[in-house]
């Protein structure tokens, strides 16, 4: 087996859509350079020959990329919308509503619990928190009711805040995805209304901690992408040559938005609306245009896309732990070439502890017979496809 193909997923099903883990690769990419950036112009204490706020553009970017989560949201909407939408639209296979809420804890929570109890243990060795202080914010990560209980993002790592808004869509999906009930004429209108419902709702009733009722509308997109990607919506129209550049243009569009202080809060809403269909379009694009596909499916992208959910996990962790040491490493005096640098120190330890933790710590967890193999009764060679598809779990993150 290549070195490759020892870091894909494990699943039992068969088909597989690497474009898929490229989609959460680009996810997780723009969310990590968004936080390096954030940690190093908060902590260097390097004097700039340059102003690092003379690059409007750069900058624009960099600070809309936390609209990356939005991103894996969708990701999220659509992979565990498509077997539903089989059944639904095409009369497929039955979902086993049992069997899919367990898999959703034996695929997730024991690396969930294992690396957050890592990452507890790493900050008390550091002498970040004592056990009193930071213990019950543990509990409360673990029980996914940070958010709810504190009103903050989770102590332990900020970044899992995220995956409680994941835990709560993965409640109520089942009863979502009864809206592919509908006829087309009316589910697909509906979901779109929804869309704006919420958008607008948040507007005039914003929340009031991180829950589902803040993000819902991304999670509905990427049911209305399953929607159109089980009925094969206009498959020929999005083959053609020139979606490549519509992909680019949206993508380009979707971060260079100007953000809420910057323009007037009408504009906003209207771009807060346009966000999920955005991210529709950008998505139909990747899944059915074949130049586009490749780009988000060629070698390593979609392998590291496939790590997503430890990667995503810990790497605000690596960027807080060793940032405080990499920060003080400089090349010149100029701001991009010392920006650039920190990425090179940050992001090559962060895959390398992230492949380590994948492969030792969620990937057995993959294989649905990991409980019987625990307990020494599975005694059958593991057969399962070593590579993602589409029904399995996506993550803020997986």
């Amino acid at each position: 087996m290549d070195i490759l193909g020892k870091f894909r997923r494990i699943t039992t099903n068969q088909l597989y859509l690497p474009e898929i883990d490229g989609m959460r690769f680009l996810s997780l990419s723009l969310v990590t350079l968004f936080h390096i950036r954030g940690y190093f112009l908060e902590k260097t204490d390097l004097k700039f020959t340059d102003n690092p706020g003379s690059y409007y553009v750069l900058n624009r970017f960099f600070v809309n990329f936390d609209r990356s989560v939005p991103l894996f949201f969708a990701i999220s909407g659509f992979i565990l919308c498509v077997p539903f939408a089989h059944y639904y639209i095409n009369h497929g296979k039955k979902i086993n509503l049992k069997q899919y809420y367990i898999r959703r804890v034996t695929r997730l929570e024991p690396p969930y619990f294992i690396v957050m109890t890592c990452i507890f243990l790493a900050q008390l060795a550091l002498g970040i928190y004592t056990f009193p202080v930071l213990f019950p914010h543990l509990l409360a990560s673990l029980g996914y009711s940070h958010n709810l209980i504190y009103h903050q993002t989770p102590w332990v790592t900020v970044v899992a805040w995220t995956l409680e808004v994941e835990i709560q869509y993965y409640i109520i999906a089942p009863m979502l995805f009864r809206l592919l009930v509908f006829p087309k004429a009316v589910r697909r209108p509906l979901i779109a209304f929804l869309i704006i419902f919420f958008v607008m709702l948040q507007y005039y009733y914003p929340p009031t901690f991180l829950s589902l009722y803040g993000s819902i509308q991304h999670f509905l997109i990427g049911i209305l992408i399953a929607d159109f990607y089980v009925s094969g919506v206009a498959i020929d129209f999005f083959k053609k040559w020139f979606m490549a550049p519509v992909a680019l243009a949206v993508l380009l569009f979707m971060f260079y938005m100007p953000r809420w202080d910057f323009t007037p809060r009408l504009s906003l809403e209207i771009y807060a609306i346009l966000l999920p269909f955005l991210i529709g379009l950008l998505y139909y694009i990747i899944l059915r245009n074949e130049a586009v596909k490749k780009v988000f499916s060629w070698k390593f992208i979609p392998v590291i896309g496939g790590m997503c959910y430890t990667t995503y996990l810990i790497h605000y962790t690596i960027i807080s732990m060793l940032g405080k040491y990499t920060v003080r490493v400089h090349f010149t005096n100029y701001f991009i070439p010392n920006l650039l640098l920190q990425f090179v120190l940050l992001i090559v330890p962060m895959l390398l502890v992230a492949s380590v933790f994948f492969l030792y710590i969620e990937r057995p967890f993959m294989s649905k017979k990991w409980v019987d193999k625990l307990m020494g009764r599975d005694k059958h060679k593991e057969t399962a496809n070593l590579q993602s598809d589409v029904p399995s779990e996506a993550k803020a993150g997986k």
